[in-house]
């Protein structure tokens, strides 16, 4: 599936069953991968869209032993969070502070 006539960003690099999985059901659900880039402790598939609370249950009841994290974004870097394994990872974009609502 493309993303605005761009060409779909080609999973074959990831080699998790479980940040596959993730990546493709959060796709079923009508968020598509920006980008697949290499960082110094896992390769990670960018995710257009923030992780909706139903695909983290689902995450969780059926990855329990996925790592899950949270990072505060920085003047450089925004606020994501998302899930690794081994050097796979996946990530959700979040709200930054002045977008979440109180």
């Amino acid at each position: 599936m493309s993303w605005r006539g761009e060409p779909p960003v080609d999973l074959t690099p990831v080699r998790s069953e479980a940040i596959r999985w993730v990546i493709e059901r959060a796709m079923a659900r009508g968020n598509h991968v920006v980008s697949l880039a290499k960082w110094t402790k896992a390769l990670v598939a960018h995710m257009a869209q923030g992780l909706d609370e139903g695909l983290k249950a689902e995450i969780a009841a059926r990855w329990p032993s996925l790592t899950y994290y949270s990072e505060a974004g920085t003047p450089h870097n925004a606020s994501d969070e998302g899930y690794v394994e081994d050097a796979f990872a996946v990530a959700f974009p979040r709200p930054s502070s002045s977008q979440r609502t109180q």
